[in-house]
C-alpha cells in the first residue's frame, strides 16, 4: 500500500526546496518531517490517519485530507506556480 500513486503528486512548499509527494510512502515521511515543527492536532491526526491506510480508499482519503490541510496551511503549490 506504501506505493500507492498519488494522482496528480502533491507539490508542497517546502525548505530548503520544494517536495513533490507521489506516493502514499512520501506523504507519510513528508508528515514525520512536519511533525517536527507543526504538533497540532491536525498534523498529528494526519499523521495517525495515513500510518492506519490499510485500503486503497482509506488511502485515498488520507491523501484527500492531506491536500486539504495542505492548502489551509499555504503549503501546496498551485498548478500554475509548479509550471514555472
Amino acid at each position: 500500500m506504501a506505493d500507492l500513486l498519488i494522482t496528480p503528486p502533491l507539490r508542497v512548499k517546502d525548505s530548503p526546496q520544494d517536495r513533490r509527494l507521489e506516493t502514499l510512502k512520501d506523504a507519510r515521511a513528508f508528515v514525520d518531517d512536519a511533525l517536527a515543527l507543526r504538533r497540532t492536532a491536525p498534523w498529528r491526526e494526519l499523521h495517525t490517519r495515513l500510518n492506519d491506510v490499510k485500503t486503497e480508499d482509506e488511502a485515498i482519503e488520507a491523501i484527500g485530507a492531506l491536500r486539504e490541510l495542505l492548502m489551509m496551511e499555504g503549503l501546496l503549490e498551485s498548478s500554475a506556480q509548479s509550471r514555472t
